[in-house]
């Protein structure tokens, strides 16, 4: 039997992979729609992490971040192994980050 927590969390996570389908085919977001994504996805308190797993992609993920509406994509929690490029201490200044998390 699952509680009404755990219906709750199911409901949001189905609600957030409903909003995201909108944006891609087979898996793949177009790079011209990362920005709307992003937008659709993340939730206000969010926790995030904007580094992928290689260079090009931390660069791409942080460069999109910054374009969000901040009146949509706010009040995140920044979980990162370090602040280095630019655009994350822009997230910051923007007031988007309500806390950051790094080594």
């Amino acid at each position: 039997m699952t509680t009404p927590v755990r219906n709750t969390l199911q409901r949001n996570y189905q609600d957030r992979l409903r909003r995201g389908s909108a944006f891609s085919r087979n898996k793949e977001v177009a790079p011209a729609d990362i920005v709307r994504l992003l937008e659709a996805i993340i939730e206000p308190g969010d926790r995030v992490c904007i580094e992928g797993n290689n260079q090009k992609q931390a660069d791409f993920l942080a460069k999109s971040m910054v374009r969000t509406d901040p009146a949509r994509v706010r009040d995140l929690h920044i979980v990162q192994s370090v602040l280095a490029l630019p655009e994350h201490v822009e997230l910051i200044e923007r007031g988007q980050v309500r806390q950051v998390d790094h080594e």
